[in-house]
Formats: C-alpha cells, structure tokens, sequence
C-alpha cells in the first residue's frame, strides 16, 4: 500500500487511529488485516467487509460514466477541463446506491414532478429530479 510506504517514510512507528467511511472504512479494515501492529485504533464508518456484485457493478457503470466524457482524457484532466458530465452521471449513480429500495420507497414513492410537462423529454418524477440535483451539485450548478 502507498499509504503504508508514506508512514514508513516518514518514520512513524505505529498510528494512534486509521478512520474513514464507505470505501474508506474498508481501507481501515485493511489496514487492520495487513498492519494490526501499526494501528492503535480503527474507526471503520458505515462499511463492508467488501462489495457484493452488484456494488461492483454500480461502481463500473460510475466509471464508465466519467471515462466516456469527452473531457476524460485518460485521467489526465487536472491542468484542463474535468470530465464534469460523467462525473455527475457516476455521483446519480452512487446515489441510488446510498439508498436502500424501501428508503427510496418511503422518500419520493412513485411521485411525480410537480411542474412535470409530458410532452417534453424530461424528468417525470421526484426522485429523477434529486439525482439530477445531485449531478449539478457535483458540478458546481447549485
């Protein structure tokens, strides 16, 4: 691991606490399973052991997502334009996954958009327009 390398580098014996959430609590996981005499505490948030396929599956659509952005540029972006659209794809995308179906269920039903126009090629429902408020949030729009 780089994080491992960087400690070793900076000549720190043993880390008083390794914490993160989501997929950052399974590196703390990690970190326990690979380095349980450098870590004295470990505050793993709102994780998993690891993925089950279909987080996998999710996760490789979100990359999908932000590769196929014209702006991708095989990752190398950082001097340039970002790949905004897809990253705001891969963020509606990570959303559902942050919600379970009953949680859904119970917070926006079946409801459609109040100013819902059906003849427009345009969000119907009120859980489109949070996932969409959601990808303009990433990009800065809100």
């Amino acid at each position: 691991m780089r994080r491992k390398r960087l400690i070793d580098h900076l000549g720190i014996d043993k880390l008083l606490a390794v914490a993160g959430g989501s997929m950052g609590g399974m590196q703390v996981l990690q970190w326990l399973a690979a380095y349980p005499d450098k870590v004295r505490a470990a505050i793993p948030i709102s994780t998993a052991i690891c993925h089950s396929p279909q987080q996998i599956a999710f996760n490789e659509v979100g990359r999908q997502a932000i590769m196929s952005d014209s702006h991708w540029n095989g990752g190398n972006y950082y001097d340039g334009v970002s790949p905004s659209k897809g990253l705001a794809v891969a963020r509606m995308v990570g959303h559902i996954t942050y919600m379970s179906e009953k949680s859904m269920e119970d917070k926006f039903g079946r409801q459609a958009k109040a100013d819902r126009n059906p003849f427009k090629f345009a969000t119907a429902f009120e859980v489109e327009g949070y996932l969409q408020h959601q990808g303009k949030k990433l990009r800065g729009e809100v």
